[in-house]
């Protein structure tokens, strides 16, 4: 028979010390990227939720014989927006505060796709985005499970429905066979969900990590939990204080053991999903004793918020580190008592009380009588921790202002450079390219104001190489190649640009410096492809990037029909990051060297090969650049990585017998490395050129090309 009454709600204390655990993790994550695997929380986030909202959802049926989708969503509604829609106000209005236009601008895009429920989609987009991979992280991005969710509870209510349907008669005789059904169904679901995400955490990792496909299989273990949990009202005490101790060491091991190089959520996120679920199972029809660290009192305080902890601590620590220094032990301790005292105030203040009241809730006139006389008795008890919370937040915002106020800002002013004597005194001589170039990085480097940028950079995207952006040539083959031949393309004299991304973005300079002397200029380029022969992963996958052997293989076919006169090579330094070996340091460097060695050999022997050494790259313009920064925030500084590739390749290099230049004295001076030069933007993004930036070098790539003398040997 039916069950015709609900069991009374009890509020789980395990639970609520998981969603304690679940976001001090993800916080630690994210303001210290301590412990490596703080990420896992959003999964033990995913577990509970699944099993919460499918026990509401069988419990519901079993009382009333349906479920009611317009009750449903309007419990979601009431628990969801109000507090979500407050943080993406609060978030985009800051955002254009401290932000500058272009980013301010995408941060109100990503609130529009947040609010939607849609902001996983908009992040796995853009994540897997070559350009924006390293890009400046949104202050919304962690909206992305929240979209998960909805998405997955957008459909499954009605799916539980469609079953209970399907299955007519039987249902209506027996609940268990309701259950049975519904632990088949999900049972399916999780399986497939699973499968898929070990397939796409390998081949697609971004998608993966952000996908309802991939993450669905989370939710519906917390669903099955939901199903079985009634069964284990006679479990015994000692086996539930093993089961939630084994869950609760679990989870704590995900935490420190797992990070970001393990594949996930495809299949390393079972170690933190199954964890969650031994707790949630040991706490079902009977809460276990002695798991102190889920049911003390401050855990239970902490998971009450949770939610109002997870909405606002992201905000606050990408949104602080445009105003402090990010990493420094007073941004950390400013972001700390930020998160803690915006999400206790809007916890009380908000969510709080829009659960208490009577918006969406359906209500008759005695029930709405006696919420208002409760309303009233908690305003009564609330009047003096309103009011320390308030205090709280006026000491806070006091200490910051005053913090700040005593900080000079910089003038965004017309570009005066603050040159010393000597390069005074330096200017009036004729100076060679080269040595010009380093007077304007010097001056770069001493300006302490930003410069009027021409072109200006409010959308940096747009900026790329347009060989990349317009001609479609950043990535070369047979269907393209005849497109992406620049210079004088009747020329006999044939000069091969060929690497990655990287060798795609000095195209502009390389055409400006090489056209004149009547020179082809053929790419064959393809992004995240290095043109030293060594396996790599792309876009952060775990497999060999296959399509760049073949491609790698396809160019030694083209430059041996070729027989250009001059080839042109440049890797990234981010490459090392990406050895399928996960070879580190002196091991990589040195299969960096043999493999760029191996591919110097299958070049054509008549060909001269030079080798350009990668930018070093600066802080990403579209992060740093802001209405209270200065340039020396955006002045970047040699990385390990980019010492190593330039060692590795000059050793192959001068063991080849081909030319090597070191790049390194036409974007840094004195180990600084400026984001821009005179009043252009040196990146598009971290390590790209701008077009503007690219064509400036022309002069510089002309000169180091007459210095080998290849110039005057070509016809």
């Amino acid at each position: 028979m039916r069950q015709t009454n609900a069991p009374p709600k009890v509020l789980r204390k395990d639970i609520q010390g998981l969603r304690a655990l679940a976001v001090l993790a993800v916080i630690a994550d994210h303001l210290f990227h301590w412990p490596a695997g703080g990420f896992i929380g959003v999964d033990v986030f995913f577990v509970i939720s699944g099993f919460l909202i499918t026990g509401l959802l069988l419990r519901e049926y079993e009382r009333s014989g349906t479920i009611s989708f317009v009750g449903f969503y309007k419990r979601r509604a009431r628990r969801i927006v109000p507090a979500a829609a407050l943080v993406l106000l609060v978030t985009t209005l800051t955002a254009f505060m401290v932000f500058n236009l272009s980013r301010a601008t995408q941060t109100a895009w990503d609130s529009v796709w947040s609010f939607l429920f849609a902001a996983n989609w908009r992040f796995a987009v853009v994540g897997t985005d070559y350009f924006q991979a390293d890009g400046p992280v949104s202050p919304l991005q962690h909206f992305w499970s929240l979209a998960v969710e909805e998405q997955f509870y957008f459909v499954w209510p009605w799916l539980m429905l469609a079953i209970f349907v399907f299955a007519g008669r039987w249902v209506a005789r027996n609940t268990r066979i309701a259950h049975r059904l519904t632990a088949i169904t999900m049972a399916v679901i999780v399986v497939a969900s699973f499968v898929w995400s070990i397939s796409e955490s390998a081949n697609s990792p971004t998608w993966a990590y952000f996908s309802t496909f991939s993450r669905t299989w989370e939710l519906g273990i917390g669903a099955l939990l939901a199903v079985f949990a009634t069964r284990l009202k006679s479990l015994a005490g000692w086996a539930r204080v093993l089961l939630a101790w084994m869950g609760l060491a679990g989870i704590i091991a995900s935490v420190f053991f797992l990070d970001s190089s393990l594949p996930f959520p495809g299949p390393w996120a079972a170690a933190p999903v199954l964890s969650t679920a031994l707790v949630i199972l040991a706490g079902s029809g009977g809460t276990p004793r002695f798991v102190w660290p889920l049911t003390n009192t401050v855990a239970g305080y902490l998971g009450k918020i949770s939610y109002s902890l997870y909405l606002w601590h992201f905000p606050v620590i990408i949104l602080l580190a445009s105003v402090l220094p990010e990493g420094t032990l007073l941004y950390q301790l400013v972001a700390l008592l930020l998160m803690f005292a915006i999400s206790t105030a809007a916890f009380h203040l908000v969510e709080a009380r829009v659960l208490a009241s009577a918006w969406l809730r359906d209500l008759s006139r005695l029930e709405r009588r006696e919420l208002s006389r409760e309303k009233r008795r908690r305003r009564r008890e609330t009047y003096s921790r309103n009011a320390l919370i308030g205090l709280s937040l006026v000491a806070t915002s006091v200490f910051v202002l005053a913090y700040f106020a005593v900080i000079p800002r910089p003038v965004v002013s017309s570009y005066v450079p603050q040159r010393s004597e000597a390069v005074e005194s330096a200017v009036e001589l004729s100076l060679g390219p080269v040595e010009q170039r380093v007077v304007d990085l010097r001056a770069a480097n001493a300006s302490r104001s930003w410069p009027d940028f021409n072109p200006a950079i409010d959308n940096l995207v747009d900026q790329r190489v347009p060989q990349w952006t317009e001609h479609g040539c950043l990535n070369v083959s047979d269907e393209n190649m005849d497109k992406c031949v620049y210079g004088s393309v009747d020329s006999s004299a044939t000069v091969a640009v060929v690497g990655d991304s990287i060798a795609t973005s000095w195209l502009p300079g390389i055409i400006a410096a090489l056209e004149p002397h009547g020179y082809r200029i053929q790419a064959l380029t393809l992004e995240s492809c290095p043109f030293a022969r060594t396996p790599v992963s792309a876009g952060g996958a775990t497999t060999v990037y296959d399509r760049c052997v073949a491609h790698q293989d396809w160019v030694a076919e083209q430059l041996n029909a070729l027989r250009p006169q001059l080839i042109i090579v440049s890797d990234s330094f981010l490459s090392l990051d990406r050895l399928m070996s996960g070879a580190e340091g002196d091991a990589a460097a040195a299969e960096w060297r043999g493999a760029y060695a191996a591919a110097l050999a299958t070049l054509p022997g008549d060909s001269k090969v030079v080798s350009l050494a990668t930018p070093p790259g600066a802080p990403n313009l579209q992060k740093c650049y802001t209405p209270i920064s200065s340039p020396s925030d955006c002045s970047g500084r040699i990385s390990d990585n980019w010492q190593m590739l330039q060692a590795a390749e000059k050793a192959a290099s001068d063991e080849r017998g081909t030319a090597y230049i070191d790049t390194k004295r036409w974007f840094c001076q004195a180990e600084k490395c400026p984001s821009f030069v005179g009043t252009t933007a040196m990146y598009a993004d971290a390590s790209h050129l701008t077009s503007a930036s690219s064509s400036l070098l022309a002069p510089v790539i002309e000169e180091a090309m007459r210095e080998l003398e290849y110039i005057g040997d070509l016809p």
